[in-house]
């Protein structure tokens, strides 16, 4: 398998160089040059396979080089999906026929990017090992990202991880799962800003190291191809279980930065029968504002009770309009745009065709309350504020008798406040979450600024 850029100038790479470079080198996004697709009867065989034989035969054909065999890449895939995700690797909801929650927290930091960042720092640990060479990691959180990158991707010695996270704009317990992790290669930087703030730094990090060429440096964030790996397995496995017979549903996802929702779309691509996909915002709306209108506009993002998704720069959106332009230097010029002045609009066309497996809808945070409440007095279910999200807005988007996978995206536990507002019960942080709590934390503190990130890495590096 090989690797262009969404920008066109970074061609033909195999997967270690992509996972290996994280960005590309013109400042775009790596997707495969090609995409396998299954048939009817290819899904009949995947369904029949547990979580870690799925996730082997589903991502295999994109990891496949000479310096990872068939064999290696299985003994990846059994590490990743071990006992660090507990008794069950991932479980589904039966709320009535027609609506699932699919829970993806089952996972050691307790939120969906563990699927994948687990096997991302797997893969790095193999790699570094056989090349023998450093990596210096970089990356930004909205909440989960952070704590699920250490956990994933520090256990190899021959990586040095920088983990970016917005002032005050992270839960306690977010943030006290990066802080109090206690590794030495492992420095946490407070930003004096806002998520999309980290995102910018983070990128302008890596195209200052481009021209400079100081470190060898790889990306945990979702614009890294293997983040995008790791999240089509699980649409895969809850369709199997839901709809045996293969008829196409709908899955709901609460997103931000639009990598959870595109891997769900390259699902389908891949032949998985999605009907929908309906896209979850809280009051930072700005893709669902898109997909009314097609245009794409940052705003000052606000702070809510869905922190993860306070985000007004959706990175992964970059890959669906690859897919659906296929013209790189449009690409190029649309994200130049949003960058420089805020904001960029598509063709009608190209929002028609968007919509054909899209739809949007926002959710404000009082409705949020509601609707954790709502799940638990009709369910007896507790939902963090992000899955409460996509719950009310599939709720509202989708007809009754629609088949439809809501994603719960993180533990209730990492928003106890907000979540016991909702049910009025005074519930309990688990126990792995409740012993860091009382742990000492440890963090770098850096103002919005490139000069003082690339200060801090030189000297800690």
């Amino acid at each position: 398998m090989k690797y262009s850029s969404t920008r066109g100038k970074d061609n033909n790479l195999n997967f270690v160089d992509v996972l290996l470079n994280g960005l590309a080198k013109d400042g775009g996004l790596y997707v495969p040059n090609k995409i396998p697709k299954y048939s009817k009867k290819q899904l009949n065989e995947l369904k029949k396979l547990d979580y870690t034989q799925l996730a082997y035969e589903l991502t295999f054909p994109f990891v496949r080089s000479d310096e990872i065999t068939s064999d290696s890449y299985m003994s990846i895939c059994r590490k990743t999906y071990d006992d660090s995700f507990g008794k069950e690797i991932i479980s589904i909801d039966k709320l009535n026929e027609n609506e699932h929650i699919l829970n993806l927290f089952h996972g050691p930091t307790f939120a969906f990017k563990d699927y994948a960042l687990q096997l991302l720092g797997n893969l790095y640990e193999f790699v570094l090992k056989k090349k023998k060479i450093n990596l210096t990691i970089i990356g930004a959180t909205s909440g989960d990202t952070g704590s699920a990158a250490i956990n994933g991707c520090s256990k190899s010695n021959n990586i040095k991880m920088f983990i970016l996270f917005p002032k005050g704009k992270v839960s306690e317990v977010q943030r006290k799962q990066m802080t109090t992790f206690g590794k030495d290669n492992v420095i946490n930087v407070e930003v004096d800003g806002n998520f999309d703030d980290c995102q910018k730094l983070v990128k302008d990090f890596f195209k200052l190291n481009i021209k400079k060429r100081k470190y060898n440096l790889a990306a945990v964030n979702s614009i890294n191809w293997v983040r995008i790996l790791g999240q089509i397995v699980y649409y895969f496995w809850s369709f199997f279980r839901i709809q045996k017979k293969l008829d196409p549903l709908s899955f709901v996802v609460p997103t931000g930065n639009f990598g959870n929702a595109y891997a769900g779309f390259f699902s389908k691509l891949m032949g998985l029968p999605i009907r929908k996909i309906i896209i979850g915002s809280n009051k930072n709306d700005i893709l669902t504002r898109f997909f009314s209108s097609g245009g794409m506009e940052k705003k000052i993002i606000k702070k809510s009770f869905s922190p993860s998704m306070d985000i007004q720069v959706s990175s992964n959106f970059e890959r669906l309009l690859h897919h659906f332009k296929n013209d790189t230097n449009e690409v190029n010029r649309f994200f130049n745009d949003l960058d420089n002045l805020g904001f960029f609009k598509v063709q009608k066309e190209t929002l028609q065709k968007m919509l054909h497996t899209f739809q949007a809808g926002r959710l404000n945070d009082d409705d949020t309350v509601l609707s954790i409440k709502s799940i638990f007095n009709i369910y007896n279910i507790i939902i963090d504020p992000h899955t409460a999200v996509g719950c009310s807005v599939g709720k509202t988007l989708l007809k009754e008798s629609e088949k439809r996978i809501y994603l719960s995206t993180a533990h209730y536990g990492k928003f106890l406040d907000t979540v016991r507002k909702a049910i009025n019960i005074n519930i309990q942080l688990p126990g792995q979450l409740s012993k860091i709590m009382k742990k000492k934390e440890k963090f770098e503190i850096i103002g919005n600024s490139l000069i003082e990130l690339e200060r801090l890495v030189d000297l800690k590096t």
